[in-house]
């Protein structure tokens, strides 16, 4: 495959909705070619993204690990959240921690430090993990952080997961207030986020946002928008939301493991499975939740 071909099929994949397991297929063939005549880190990096969103983390680990024998700062970054969670096999909280470490450094390849491992520093200090447990570290490099993301331009900016945990420290102070503006200043950016990408590992953050919010102020319904649906259905119930005058009804049952939400005859494990796997009009929820009103319990 020549260069200019395999650039040509890794830019036409982006712009495939749906892709095809044989889209998928050509794509990975594309970046597995550029990887072997340019030896470029971005590339690496990129197919272990590809796989990291279809969970095949032997695979993503495997391309990481090239990236980051040539020194790439985001490959270490990923290393640390394999290592971390033990997505591919064993937590190693060690190796997590000087992960991070090497990624919040800048590189020879221009990037100038990750605040993605700069705030799970911070957590691993938080928890005690392979450090000292030491929440005052953990507050202080919470707060370092926020100052360098408070003011985001770019989804991929960490700005939602850090306000989160600034939110935490701030209920933490009796700073009610000011933490439940952190917490919906990081939902409508998570919102914007979840628009354009659908990733587990967002979904998660969203609903740990949302939770949070309403354990420190009660729930309106006159308020109320898509992702309050994270709150909502943690309750066995039926639940609305409208488009276009047309109602969509789900219906959370069972508790615990047992717990799942139907609609329209399909199933799903929970709210953040159902973000991810659910369409109207043939297009993503997470697409149109800005255009959602009259959520709610029926």
């Amino acid at each position: 495959m020549k260069y200019e071909d395999a650039m040509a099929i890794k830019q036409d994949f982006y712009e495939i909705s749906e892709p095809t397991a044989d889209d998928e297929f050509l794509f990975t063939e594309a970046l597995g070619e550029l990887i072997e005549m340019t030896k470029d880190p971005k590339n690496m990096a990129e197919l272990a993204w590809f796989y990291c969103g279809r969970k095949r983390f032997d695979l993503e680990q495997k391309y990481l690990e090239m990236a980051a024998e040539c020194g790439y700062g985001p490959a270490f970054e990923e290393l640390g959240y394999m290592y971390y969670y033990g997505q591919n096999g064993d937590k190693d909280y060690a190796k997590a921690f000087e992960c991070y470490r090497k990624g919040a450094e800048p590189d020879r390849y221009g990037n100038q430090g990750s605040l993605w491992c700069k705030f799970k520093i911070a957590d691993m200090y938080r928890y005690g993990c392979h450090v000292a447990q030491d929440e005052a570290k953990y507050r202080e490099l919470i707060e370092e952080a926020y100052e360098a993301v408070k003011n985001p331009i770019y989804l991929n900016e960490p700005f939602p997961e850090i306000a989160y945990r600034l939110a935490g420290i701030r209920a933490d102070q009796g700073e009610t207030e000011e933490a439940i503006t952190l917490l919906r200043r990081g939902k409508r950016f998570m919102a914007e986020r979840l628009s354009y990408d659908v990733f587990w590992g967002n979904l998660e953050v969203m609903g740990r946002i949302v939770r949070k919010m309403y354990r420190l102020t009660p729930f309106d319904a006159d308020e109320a928008d898509f992702y309050d649906l994270f709150h909502l259905t943690q309750t066995p119930g039926v639940y609305s939301f409208t488009r276009n005058r047309c109602t969509t009804l789900l219906i959370v049952s069972g508790e615990g493991e047992d717990r799942a939400i139907e609609c329209e005859g399909r199933f799903y494990r929970d709210f953040a499975d159902f973000c991810a796997k659910a369409t109207v009009d043939g297009r993503k929820v997470t697409e149109l939740y800005d255009e959602f009103y009259d959520v709610g319990e029926v």
